[in-house]
């Protein structure tokens, strides 16, 4: 995955930043045991930011959160794009470990676009 230098800057262990229009970058060791699981999502504002978690339900006692804040143009790409966020898990060096595709239903879309402002 080539990262652009500010993601690359901004990202650390635990962390999940959104890059190259509906990909999401995260550098964890923690990573979805299996990718045919089901996926939770959460909206939610903190600050002045709209931030999604999609609880990712690969371990019944322990399901892996992905959280990051979105801006109108990840949500205006990911809405072009049928609702298809792409999530690379990376480690410590940016190598990709693995990466998961995670479709967002329209309901849900509509209420992100909401949320940052762009209407349904």
């Amino acid at each position: 995955m080539d990262l652009p230098e500010d993601v690359k800057k901004r990202l650390s262990e635990g962390v999940c930043l959104i890059c190259c229009e509906n990909v999401v970058a995260c550098m964890s060791r923690d990573i979805p045991r299996s990718l045919n699981v089901p996926i939770d999502l959460e909206i939610d504002r903190e600050g002045g930011e709209v931030v999604l978690r999609h609880i990712i339900r690969d371990d019944p006692e322990n399901p892996l959160t992905v959280e990051y804040s979105i801006n109108k143009k990840f949500v205006e790409t990911v809405s072009e794009k049928g609702g298809e966020v792409v999530v690379y898990f990376l480690d410590e060096n940016f190598k990709e470990e693995i990466s998961m595709r995670i479709k967002i239903d329209k309901e849900d879309l509509k209420l992100i676009r909401r949320e940052i402002g762009l209407g349904s």
